[in-house]
C-alpha cells in the first residue's frame, strides 16, 4: 500500500494556511497533481463536502471523487477518495504552529488491486515528489 508523508515550513500562521488550502478556486496554484474539477465545486471545504477532481500522476489522468471526512479549521483536513480501477485514496493535511509561521504536513495513502506489484513503488515515488512540490508551491504562495 503506497504511502507518502512530506512536510514543509511556511511563514504564514495556521489560519492563513487553512484559508488557502480549503479554497478550491486556488488549488490549481499550488497542487501539482490538479488538472481541474468536474461537476459542482463547493466554495470551501468542510466536513461532509464532496467534489470531483481530475488529477494527473505518473503521466496518467484520472478522476477522483473526494469527500471531506474531517475538518478542523487551521489544524487538519482529511479526505477519502475513490478513483478508477478500484483505487482508493486518503489524504490528510495537518497544520501546526511553528515559531511565527506553520509546519504543514501532507500525507497520502493509496489502496486497490490495481496497485499490486511494482506499480505501488512507482506510485509512492511519483506521489512523494508531486506532494513535496505542491507543498513548496503552497509555502511560496503564503509568502
Amino acid at each position: 500500500m503506497p504511502k507518502v508523508s512530506v512536510s514543509t515550513d511556511a511563514t504564514a500562521e495556521p489560519q492563513r494556511v487553512w484559508q488557502l488550502v480549503v479554497d478550491l478556486s486556488r488549488v490549481a496554484e499550488w497542487n501539482t497533481m490538479h488538472e481541474g474539477f468536474t461537476g459542482e465545486v463547493p466554495a470551501s471545504l468542510g466536513a461532509g463536502a464532496t467534489y470531483r477532481q481530475r488529477v494527473k500522476l505518473m503521466g496518467m489522468p484520472a478522476e477522483m471523487a473526494w469527500r471531506v471526512t474531517d475538518a478542523v479549521a487551521a489544524q487538519r483536513l482529511e479526505q477519502s477518495g475513490d478513483g478508477p480501477m478500484g483505487v482508493k485514496a486518503k489524504s490528510r493535511l495537518v497544520i501546526e504552529p511553528s515559531g511565527d509561521g506553520s509546519q504543514i504536513t501532507y500525507e497520502m495513502e493509496f489502496t486497490g488491486p490495481a496497485l499490486a506489484g511494482p506499480m505501488a513503488g512507482m506510485l509512492e515515488k511519483q506521489a512523494g515528489a508531486a506532494t513535496q512540490e505542491s507543498l513548496t508551491r503552497l509555502a511560496a504562495l503564503l509568502g
